[in-house]
């Protein structure tokens, strides 16, 4: 059976790139370069045709997948690599809603962006970025994933100091880039652990696999345990900077710093997810190292629960959703942690819709007030506002997991499958809930503060809020439906059961082999979407009751104490800054004691040659029958050495 070339699906965002950044080029802002409608034009329709193309796949895809090979890349003794794509149910959905979401952000930027003197530039960076993350997906090699995964971590870089005249922006890129080279430093050592390992041929996703059930088979795990376990363990340090978990988690609230639309697309439906597809794509291999599933469960565990209690002290808006961004990521580490990979996927899946309409609806309320973030200077803008309350509303029942909405489905099948995963289950499980609990409340708060109550910035800019352009709004209409019927493609109840399907022949052979080694509960799925719905329920009550009819501070005050807000918010920061001194002052050692060390001993070892030499000099004398006589002693010793030695043999 034919079908579309893989390569198709990255070409079109590449052709845009390069279209975009030669009209960025030669345009400048004193001279007019190509007119809005035709940069936006351009930028919206090349992500389209990309997922015109993945949802033609996706529709005729074997079951086993489709893999294609274009050329080779690296080929030198003891190391190939060739370029390849694999596409199959992982990769799937992951592209369906990279370039679906992608799309929908690029046209919403073309509102959001307008009169931007870098319009042009942006949406460059914009494709630039889609391509650099559907190569990440589609590649079937770690070693093209990490050419990806560089690719991303670029266009954070640019994207976040896009206003690169505001030096807390730059400060903010600067760091995105620097953390997450600190996590690179991770996944390039695991690659090597592998090659190490087994040569080359396991950088290929399909030898690992098989290399996996080799040594499962065979036995052999425990030859292996310890090199395997030391590159699970680079993995997923290199997964905690991309996805943001303790403790290289530091650069996503400060990464806001960027306009809307890239807080949407980066940081919230496609870039920090990475590493959770990283997880899910080496499924096989982190299901026989027990020992790194309890450590990443156990950081997906600290860091939902830490980031929650973040977002309740922030009233920057866009942190909110940035710390919340963080806490539903590590509902998918938690998820990964017990081998439900297909539960964390699907929770990345519902997640991009709802969280890219809150980031989305935000840009919309920023837009409405003039650059406005500060959530003590809004309020009832649900009167003036009613589409973006309406889509931030939906979304806020989706990601408290309300009955019926996308959120509902992921988080209670990630906390069911939490509490059967083994004795530690039912713990993991009530951190669990109770982040959701602290979820309910800080979005809630987020809700109340902005639509609800009354308008508590200046006269004059109540008099010029406005709802936002058809542009912006199309895109946020759109997400909401996903944010609301996303959840029923795994809905048993209804006969859908698309995601399990798609993923069973991905991750499913690593869930065995996780099911295998432990023994899980039985319950039943009723109770657990009962105790769900009633977390989400008591959230929103308890945010009701504090912010509802209290009196919100003035901006130049704070809801919280600044010390506390403070520890919380810079807590990371500073083991980092403790970290980079201890580095310092390593690198001080080596530089200084080492290196002077390193001295004495050449001038030790070149003052005991001079000595040497210097002593056999008494034997060089001027005298030559005593030059002689030596010679004779010594041919004579020479002679008995030889003949003693002789005799011996």
């Amino acid at each position: 059976m034919t079908h579309l070339p893989l390569w198709l699906i990255p070409l079109f965002p590449l052709i845009g790139t390069i279209l975009l950044g030669t009209v960025a080029v030669i345009s400048s802002p004193s001279k007019k370069g190509a007119p809005e409608g035709i940069v936006g034009a351009l930028a919206v329709l090349f992500p389209a045709f990309s997922f015109a193309v993945v949802a033609i796949l996706a529709c005729s895809m074997p079951e086993a997948g489709l893999r294609e090979t274009l050329c080779n890349w690296i080929d030198i003794p003891l190391f190939r690599a060739d370029i390849g794509f694999l596409f199959d149910g992982l990769s799937r959905i992951m592209l369906l809603f990279v370039t679906g979401i992608g799309t929908l952000i690029a046209l919403y930027s073309i509102g959001y962006m307008h009169g931007d003197r870098g319009f042009a530039r942006f949406f460059a960076y914009i494709n630039l970025f889609l391509f650099s993350m559907i190569v990440l997906v589609l590649s079937d090699s770690l070693l093209l994933t990490f050419l990806g995964w560089e690719g991303v971590g670029l266009c954070s870089y640019l994207l976040i100091g896009f206003w690169n005249s505001d030096l807390n922006n730059c400060k903010a890129a600067n760091k995105a880039f620097i953390v997450n080279r600190v996590g690179d430093i991770g996944f390039i050592l695991g690659m090597l652990c592998l090659v190490t390992l087994g040569g080359s041929s396991l950088l290929n996703y399909d030898s690992l696999a098989a290399f996996i059930q080799m040594i499962i088979s065979g036995n052999h795990l425990v030859d292996v345990i310890i090199p395997l376990s030391l590159a699970g363990v680079l993995f997923f340090i290199g997964c905690t900077g991309k996805s943001a978990q303790i403790p290289l988690l530091t650069w996503l609230p400060d990464a806001m710093a960027g306009p809307t639309p890239v807080s949407a697309l980066i940081h919230a439906a496609t870039m920090v997810t990475s590493g959770v597809y990283l997880l899910a794509r080496l499924g096989s291999m982190f299901a026989v190292l027990p020992q790194v599933l309890t450590i990443i469960v156990v950081v997906g565990m600290l860091t939902a629960f830490w980031a929650a209690v973040s977002g309740l002290f922030q009233n920057d808006i866009k942190k909110v959703l940035a710390y919340s961004t963080i806490s539903q990521l590590g509902y998918m580490f938690m998820a990964a942690g017990v081998c439900a990979f297909d539960a964390s996927i699907f929770h990345v899946f519902t997640h991009a819709f709802f969280k890219a309409a809150l980031f989305l609806g935000a840009g919309a309320v920023i837009h409405a007030l003039a650059g406005e973030q500060d959530m003590r200077k809004m309020g009832g803008m649900l009167r003036k506002t009613p589409v973006t309350a309406c889509v931030m509303i939906f979304a806020f029942f989706a990601i408290i997991g309300f009955p019926g909405f996308a959120g509902f489905w992921s988080k209670d099948l990630i906390l069911e499958r939490l509490y059967t995963s083994g004795p530690m289950g039912p713990f993991f499980y009530f951190i669990g809930l109770a982040t959701a609990v602290i979820t309910a409340i800080y979005m809630g708060r987020l809700i109340i503060m902005t639509f609800f109550g009354k308008y508590r910035g200046s006269k004059e800019s109540e008099e010029h809020i406005h709802e936002a352009p058809a542009a912006m709004l199309i895109p946020m209409v759109v997400l909401t439906f996903g944010s609301v019927f996303a959840g029923y493609l795994w809905a048993d109840m209804i006969g859908l059961t698309f995601f399990r399907d798609s993923l069973a022949s991905v991750v499913g052979t690593a869930q065995a082999i996780y099911a295998g080694s432990h023994v899980a509960a039985h319950v039943s799925p009723v109770l657990f979407a009962a105790l769900g719905t009633i977390a989400a329920l008591l959230g929103m009550f308890i945010a009701w009751k504090v912010w509802g009819n209290a009196r919100i501070p003035e901006a130049k005050g704070s809801s919280a104490p600044e010390g506390f807000k403070a520890d919380w918010t810079f807590f990371w920061d500073k083991i980092h800054a403790f970290f980079i001194m201890i580095v310092n002052v390593l690198a001080w050692i080596c530089d200084v004691v080492v290196d002077k060390i390193l001295q004495a001993a050449q001038w030790t070892l070149g003052a005991i040659a001079t000595i040497l030499g210097d002593g056999a000099t008494v034997f060089q004398v001027r005298k030559a029958r005593l030059q002689a006589a030596l010679s004779v002693a010594g041919l004579a010793v020479l002679v008995l050495v030889v003949l003693l030695t002789g005799g011996l043999v």
